[in-house]
């Protein structure tokens, strides 16, 4: 619980120090959104391709299948990274335009979002020129308040890989145990992950709206926002079927 609480007291001492208002917060959280969910998804996707990797250069692995196996490997990823990088971002890129109306970034194109829409590399390009030098330094409380989602892929396929390179490993009972293991809510969890924060940011985001039109806003917003945000509540309140 220690580095949530740290994030917390990080992400509450910036909102205070640079004195921030609803945009800020609003925006900082976009940007978090955007870069922590992409480095999850990059994560999920390398860790695939280490782990097909340590599979093919398996010595029971057939030799005659490797060269058709690494050519899947890296088809199947560059899909992937395509098909997320163009969904995700495209994802943010209506949802900045959508926020831009209501919370303006002074000296930011109004049109600047809508324009990226099907365009990733403009859409990183707008969040680095006008973003990153204003709330860039957010995303390490952000980053260790997700810690656990961000590189869980990648971990969990270094362990796998060093399963597959015992000697008693029996490559084709594995490929066929994870086969199945695949069509399970957990694989799907990790790409899926970056979303739900999304969803939970336009949650903050209707809050914030609320809060200002009723008048409050400020700092104690922010503590509040920050306290849901970062603090582990799942961990402090299990559910009862697993006490």
């Amino acid at each position: 619980m220690l580095p949530d609480l740290l994030a917390f007291c990080f992400g509450i001492g910036m909102a205070y120090l640079f004195h921030w208002e609803t945009r800020d917060l609003v925006w900082s959280l976009w940007l978090s959104s955007l870069t922590i969910g992409y480095v999850t998804i990059v994560s999920t996707i390398a860790g695939g391709i280490y782990l097909g990797l340590r599979i093919v250069r398996h010595n029971d692995f057939p030799a005659n299948m490797k060269t058709a196996a690494l050519w899947g490997i890296l088809g199947v990823a560059l899909f992937f990274l395509g098909f997320f990088s163009l969904h995700f971002c495209a994802f943010h890129a209506g949802h900045a335009s959508f926020l831009s109306s209501f919370f303006p970034i002074q000296g930011l194109p109004p049109e600047r979002f809508a324009s990226a829409f099907m365009n990733p590399p403009l859409l990183w390009s707008t969040a680095i020129q006008y973003l990153f030098p204003l709330y860039g330094l957010f995303l390490l409380p952000m980053l260790i308040a997700e810690r656990e989602h961000v590189f869980a892929s990648l971990t969990k396929a270094i362990q796998l890989a060093r399963r597959i390179q015992s000697d008693d490993m029996d490559v084709e009972r594995f490929i066929e145990e994870h086969r199945h293991r695949g069509k399970n809510k957990e694989v799907g969890r990790l790409f899926y992950q970056p979303y739900l924060n999304v969803i939970r940011m336009h949650f903050l985001i209707f809050f914030f709206a609320i809060a200002q039109a009723w008048g409050i806003e400020g700092f104690p917003v922010y503590a509040l926002v920050y306290a849901v945000y970062f603090f582990p509540w799942s961990k402090q309140f299990p559910k009862t079927a697993e006490a």
